[in-house]
């Protein structure tokens, strides 16, 4: 049988590890900061950090296929709290009874988590497997496959490692492996000594729990539930840094997939990248939700809420809006020259062709058609606190074009703004370019952000023309 991935025993981090990521979490963390104090002073954080855990309770379970759940219930959930009562039937695919208290046990799990951090220990073996039986305490059998190739049902030894292999056969046929159970004690030793001399070198949280998650998932321990414990053991990290549990959502799971397998091939890049949108949309959501949770009921908090919106509406000009602002002003000029040049290469690489091309560039403003796709990259857009757009057009007998949208980060415009890369074609529909969201923050400074900005646009670039190629 031919091997997809053939196991070996889990390799440390480079000796740069700080190569790995582009660094913007470090001036994230202090805008984070800042918000935090906010939150708290509107005694919005308490609510703030409920939804989240119910969030990663709900979603680190879909992800794995445990168990389905529509939209709307997960959003409920989310607000309300973990119900069977607010699981309809044909909601989900299991018991509605059982599904709540497997999501109470995600949630449950990862309050321990937030207990452990305060604590004095450190991570070691019996602590992953005392969460691995935590969060799967309403679990009691796994599917396993016999010599025939038939699957069948076999209790699940919580919290002790696999004593059979589990890897996978993938659709092709091909095999997967996963450590052999002989090898799995001595690797998992070997994982949480390398990630406790981590801890005595500098490396970014987003490194640290790329990599552990990913040698975790390499070695595969348990029979089941890996998936969820190597994403428990990576929010570990991150709650220890001041951030927020890992949290991949179902339509992340293709990109998901595919950075684990980049950092099957040495490329823990992909991975790194895909957590730090991960932490960088909470704190999104974190900005937005201090003026969902409680309606305004004092003169006090009526006039605090006319401020915000004359700051938002431009009336004000805090330093935070204005440094923000002042970046993304350079970055979209920065930006207008990259796809010009672009724009210029393609005129020259088919003058001669004799067929008529047109690739030029255009300023805009945001419309109705943008918000819908900035919706669709995450979070909801605020025009009247930034609005630009340069389009790059792709004329080739039709009106294409590869977009940029600048906008503030809504409902309240906090100093931050996002930038959306996606490729629009003539007669099909606008879509969004993999990994093509950016954001700006006002506590980095422009340096920084102008060398982030620059790579992840060549990046936008490259991935565009190569969608949009393929339309031809």
């Amino acid at each position: 049988m031919a091997s997809a991935f053939k196991w070996h025993p889990i390799a440390d981090l480079p000796d740069d590890p700080r190569a790995l990521t582009d660094g913007e979490l470090e001036s994230l963390l202090r805008v984070w900061q800042t918000q935090k104090k906010d939150l708290a002073e509107r005694d919005a954080l308490d609510e703030f950090d409920r939804r989240l855990r119910r969030e990663w309770a709900i979603e680190t379970g879909i992800i794995e296929g445990v168990y389905t759940l529509d939209r709307g219930v997960t959003r409920t959930l989310i607000e309300r709290g973990i119900d069977a009562a607010y699981i309809p039937h044909d909601a989900t695919n299991r018991d509605t009874t059982l599904v709540a208290r497997i999501i109470q046990d995600h949630y449950d799990a990862l309050d321990g988590m937030f207990d452990f951090i305060g604590g004095t220990r450190s991570l070691s073996v019996s602590y992953i497997k005392e969460l691995h039986a935590a969060l799967l305490r309403n679990v009691d059998t796994h599917t396993a496959v016999d010599q025939f190739g038939q699957a069948f049902e076999k209790r699940l030894e919580k919290g002790q490692y696999k004593t059979a292999p589990n890897s996978p056969t993938r659709p092709d046929g091909s095999l997967h492996e996963f450590c052999p159970p002989d090898h799995t004690a001595s690797e998992m030793d070997e994982l949480v000594r390398m990630h406790a001399a981590h801890e005595g070198q500098i490396v970014p949280p987003e490194v640290e729990a790329a990599w552990l998650h990913h040698r975790f998932s390499q070695i595969h321990p348990f029979a089941d539930g890996n998936g969820r414990v190597a994403r428990a053991i990576a929010s570990l990290v991150f709650i220890k840094a001041g951030w927020f549990p890992l949290i991949v959502k179902r339509e992340d799971k293709p990109r998901y997939i595919e950075a684990l397998e980049k950092a099957d091939r040495d490329d823990l890049r992909p991975l790194v990248a895909l957590f730090v949108e991960g932490q960088r949309n909470a704190l999104i959501q974190a900005t937005e939700i201090a003026y969902d949770v409680r309606p305004i009921t004092s003169t006090h908090e009526a006039v605090r809420a006319v401020r915000d919106r004359l700051v938002q509406r431009g009336k004000l000009g805090p330093k935070e809006w204005l440094a923000a602002k002042e970046i993304a002003r350079k970055l979209f000029e920065s930006g207008r020259q990259q796809l010009a040049a672009t724009a210029a290469a393609l005129t020259t690489e088919l003058h001669g062709f004799g067929t008529p091309y047109n690739f030029n560039g255009a300023h805009r403003s945001n419309s109705e058609s943008d918000t819908l796709l900035i919706q669709k990259a995450g979070y909801l857009p605020d025009f009247v606190a930034y609005d630009s757009v340069w389009q790059l057009s792709l004329s080739v007998g039709r009106l294409d074009a590869l977009i940029l949208s600048f906008h503030g980060i809504g409902p309240r415009f906090r100093g931050l703004i996002g930038v959306v890369a996606y490729l629009q074609v003539q007669q099909a529909e606008t879509a969004l370019i993999e990994g093509g969201t950016f954001q700006i923050n006002y506590e980095e400074d422009l340096e920084a952000a102008q060398a982030r900005f620059s790579a992840w646009l060549d990046r936008v670039i490259v991935a565009g023309l190569n969608a949009w190629r393929l339309t031809l």
